[in-house]
C-alpha cells in the first residue's frame, strides 16, 4: 500500500534511531549471544529462542522489507529499494540447481524462487529474466559469476526505473563498490572485468592511474584512504562507503516533501543491521575489542 510522502517520511523518522553508541556498548558487553538477543528485544528487535545470528538478521531485514512495502510513498521507490533482496533470492534460487543453499537465506519478497530454480522466468522483470537466460546459455555454475551477473542486472534494473533521487543514490553505491572491487583486486594481485556499469566513474582507466581517475570526483579523498598501505585496510573502506551513502541522504532528511527521509531510513537500517551482526559475531567469537574498531561513524 502506497502512502503520502509526508506520512511515509514521518513513519520512517519515527521508526529510526533504535541504536546509539551506549546501546551498542551494552550489547557487546553481554556474556553471550542469547543475552544479547534479549537485550536487542528490549530495544525493539524481534527474536526467538534458539535463533541463529544469520536467521536473526534475515528476520530483521524482512521487517525492513515489510516497512518499505507498506509505507513507500510510491510503487517505483518500493521496487528500487526491494530490488537488492529480490535479486539476492534469485541468486540463491539459481545456485540451488548446483549447490546446497541455506533455506533461511531467502528474504520475504514477492519472487517465484521455485520457478527460477526450474528455469521458468515468465513472471520476472525483464532485466532479471535476461540475466538468468544468459547464465543458462553460458551454462554457468560458478557462484561468483552468478553473483556478479545478477548484481549487475539488479543495478541496471534500479536505474531503469528513472527516479532521480534513486539514480543518484545507487550510482554512488555503484561507484563505491567499483572502487572497493579494484582495491580488492590490487590487494590480491588479480585482474579482470568485475566492475558494475551505471556509475559515474570510468573504471576502465583505474589500472592506468587509480588516483587520477578519481581526482575531480566526490570520492577523491576516499580513494586516497582506500589506497593507503597498499590497500591493506579495506574493512575500514567498506565502513566508510556505508557512511558516505548515509550522509548522502542525511543532508535533506528534514525535507518531508522529498523521498530523501525515507531513503535515509532505509540506508540507516541496512547499516544498523550490519553493525548488529558484527556485534553478535564478536560476542560469539569472544573478540569484543575488535568490534569497537568497527563501529560506523554514525554511532560514534
Amino acid at each position: 500500500m502506497n502512502t503520502t510522502r509526508v506520512f511515509a517520511n514521518m513513519s520512517a523518522v519515527f521508526s529510526s534511531g533504535r541504536l546509539d553508541a551506549e546501546k551498542l556498548r551494552r550489547i557487546v558487553e553481554c556474556k553471550g549471544v542469547a543475552e544479547a538477543f534479549k537485550m536487542l528485544g528490549d530495544y525493539g528487535y524481534a527474536y526467538s529462542e534458539g535463533q541463529s545470528v544469520d536467521g536473526f538478521i534475515v528476520g530483521e531485514t524482512n521487517r525492513l522489507i515489510q516497512f518499505v512495502t507498506e509505507n513507500s510513498p510510491s510503487a517505483k521507490l518500493a521496487e528500487a529499494l526491494l530490488a537488492r533482496f529480490k535479486y539476492n533470492n534469485a541468486k540463491l534460487a539459481y545456485k540451488s540447481r548446483f549447490i546446497s543453499v541455506p533455506s533461511d537465506g531467502y528474504y520475504d519478497v514477492d519472487l517465484p524462487v521455485s520457478k527460477i530454480a526450474d528455469g521458468d522466468y515468465d513472471d520476472l522483470d525483464r532485466v532479471m529474466a535476461q540475466a538468468l537466460t544468459e547464465l543458462d546459455e553460458q551454462k554457468e555454475e560458478s557462484p561468483l559469476a552468478i553473483d556478479l551477473a545478477l548484481t549487475r542486472a539488479m543495478y541496471a534494473y534500479v536505474l531503469s526505473l528513472g527516479m532521480p533521487i534513486v539514480k543518484k543514490y545507487f550510482r554512488a553505491e555503484i561507484d563505491m563498490k567499483n572502487i572497493l572491487t579494484y582495491a580488492r583486486m590490487k590487494k590480491l594481485g588479480i585482474s579482470g572485468d568485475q566492475f558494475i556499469s551505471g556509475g559515474k566513474i570510468d573504471c576502465s582507466k583505474f589500472e592506468d592511474d587509480f588516483m587520477d581517475c578519481l581526482e575531480r570526483t566526490p570520492y577523491a579523498e576516499y580513494a586516497e584512504r582506500v589506497a593507503e598501505n597498499d590497500f591493506s585496510d579495506l574493512w575500514k573502506s567498506e565502513m566508510e562507503a556505508d557512511d558516505y551513502l548515509y550522509c548522502l541522504t542525511r543532508r535533506d532528511v528534514a525535507d518531508y516533501g522529498s523521498l530523501t527521509p525515507f531513503l535515509n531510513y532505509y540506508t540507516e537500517t541496512l547499516i544498523e543491521l550490519k553493525t548488529v551482526k558484527t556485534a553478535l559475531v564478536c560476542i560469539k567469537t569472544n573478540s569484543r575489542d575488535l568490534f569497537y574498531k568497527r563501529i560506523p561513524e554514525i554511532y560514534r
